[in-house]
C-alpha cells in the first residue's frame, strides 16, 4: 500500500474514533440521564446531609466524565456546619439500578466559585475539622 492509501486509512480511522467513540462509551445517554437527575440532585443531599441542616443547596454544574462515575453533579451547600461543595457520582445509570453516593470537594474541584465564596467554603472545612473524604450514600434513600 502506498503513502496516500496509509494516509486514507488512518483518516478514516480518525474520524471513525473521533465520531464513534462517544457513542461507544455512551456519552449522550449518561449526558441525557444526568440532565434528568440534576434538578432532584438538591434534595437527595437535603435529606442524606452530614453537615447538618441544608438551609441553601445551589447546582453548580455537571460532567460526565469517562470513570469512574457515570455522571457528576456538584452542589454548594449552605449548612448548620458552614458552607460546602459537595460532589454527586451517580453509577449505575445504564441498568437502571441507579446509585449516588456524595463526598466533599476542596475548593479547586469546585466549577464557577467566587474567590468570597472559595474563602467561606474553606472557613467551612476548617470549622468541622477538614474535608469529609468518606463518600456517603444519598440515593437509594
Amino acid at each position: 500500500m502506498n503513502r496516500l492509501g496509509w494516509a486514507i486509512g488512518a483518516a478514516a480511522a480518525a474520524v471513525l474514533v473521533c465520531v464513534g467513540g462517544p457513542f461507544a462509551l455512551g456519552f449522550p445517554q449518561r449526558s441525557a440521564f444526568l440532565a434528568r437527575q440534576e434538578p432532584q440532585a438538591c434534595g437527595l443531599i437535603a435529606r442524606s446531609s452530614p453537615f447538618g441542616e441544608v438551609t441553601s443547596c445551589i447546582d453548580l454544574g455537571r460532567r460526565t466524565p469517562p470513570l469512574p462515575a457515570d455522571g457528576q453533579v456538584f452542589l454548594l451547600l449552605e449548612t448548620g456546619t458552614g458552607t460546602a461543595v459537595v460532589r454527586v457520582d451517580y453509577s449505575g445509570t445504564d441498568d437502571e439500578k441507579v446509585r449516588a453516593t456524595a463526598v466533599e470537594v476542596p475548593t479547586w474541584q469546585a466549577p464557577g466559585i467566587s474567590h468570597e465564596t472559595g474563602e467561606r467554603i474553606k472557613t467551612g472545612i476548617d470549622g468541622r475539622g477538614g474535608l469529609k473524604t468518606q463518600p456517603w450514600a444519598v440515593h437509594p434513600a
